[in-house]
């Protein structure tokens, strides 16, 4: 048995398919799930990171700008908010993801200007 699809359907089919991934990239850009991502980062550094670098860890969001946090860190902690940030972006969203892998090219450039 064959089944003919028109070509008009196949249009509709891929139309909604882009619009959902459209749909959850735009959803991973939410301020409220940055700031999630923000929190579980910042608690998961300080667990892991040695004691007398727990207080040199804080991330806070911007009251006007959403997507914006400031970032209060050691720079002894970054390796440690680094690799907690690897750990992470596989269950974030993918747009949260790369959202976080910018977070972590900052850094990574901020330390290499310290370093100079």
């Amino acid at each position: 048995m064959l089944i003919y699809m028109h070509r008009h359907d196949l249009i509709d089919i891929a139309s909604y398919k882009i619009g959902i991934n459209i749909k959850q990239l735009k959803e991973g850009l939410d301020p409220e799930i940055i700031a999630y991502w923000y929190k579980r980062v910042e608690d998961r550094a300080i667990d892991t990171v040695p004691s007398h670098l727990r207080n040199k860890i804080h991330f806070e969001q911007d009251r006007l700008l959403w997507m914006k946090f400031k970032m209060d860190v050691s720079r002894r902690a970054v390796p440690y908010i680094m690799q907690v940030i690897e750990d992470y972006i596989p269950l974030m969203p993918y747009s949260t993801g790369l959202y976080f892998r910018k977070i972590q090219q900052i850094l990574m450039e901020e330390i290499s200007k310290e370093l100079r």
